[in-house]
């Protein structure tokens, strides 16, 4: 059966082109996931429709892009602050979804998934994350790493009081 693409298919065929796969193929699979239709002049039609509408869709969506990518530029760079112990080291890691918020405080909305982190993160420090808003736009964004705890100096004490020292218990009492 010859068949129009509607979508670019592995083994198959680029979108726009004309196919001959197998009837059952066709019917229970391409054709009700509109992957492809019948070759048919109303199809060639609305093919083309829904390729213009594509690429109108995909031209806002660049445009979109382009402007929080232009104000993900303005900012030199962003910190977080997070629990470390004293080596400097996270309880865990950050996550893009807490660069997220980070973000969404400086006005930009970013969804957590398209924030790639090349490395886990888990150690004070600065690092560079990039931010996957379309496959033409991907901006680069400086994060300091910060820790919500003061270094303390080999010298100096703690604040907390120390335990108080336990008597051993006397026999016979």
């Amino acid at each position: 059966m010859k068949i129009l693409l509607w979508h670019d298919l592995e083994k198959v065929g680029k979108r726009g082109e004309i196919v001959e796969v197998r009837d059952g193929y066709a019917r229970n699979y391409l054709f009700p996931r509109r992957l492809a239709s019948k070759p048919t002049p109303t199809m060639y039609k609305e093919f083309e429709l829904e390729k213009r509408r594509q690429a109108k869709l995909e031209a806002k969506l660049i445009a979109d892009a382009k402007l929080i990518a232009e104000k993900v530029e303005q900012l030199t760079s962003v910190s977080i602050e997070v629990n470390t112990n004293e080596e400097g080291r996270l309880y865990g890691s950050v996550t893009p979804t807490m660069i997220a918020e980070v973000l969404k405080d400086q006005q930009l909305k970013v969804e957590p998934k398209t924030i790639e982190i090349a490395e886990p993160i888990k150690q004070v420090g600065t690092y560079e994350v990039t931010i996957d808003l379309h496959r033409d736009v991907k901006p680069k964004l400086k994060l300091w790493v910060l820790s919500s705890k003061t270094p303390a100096s080999p010298g100096e004490k703690s604040d907390a009081p120390a335990a108080p020292e336990e008597k051993p218990a006397e026999p016979g009492a």
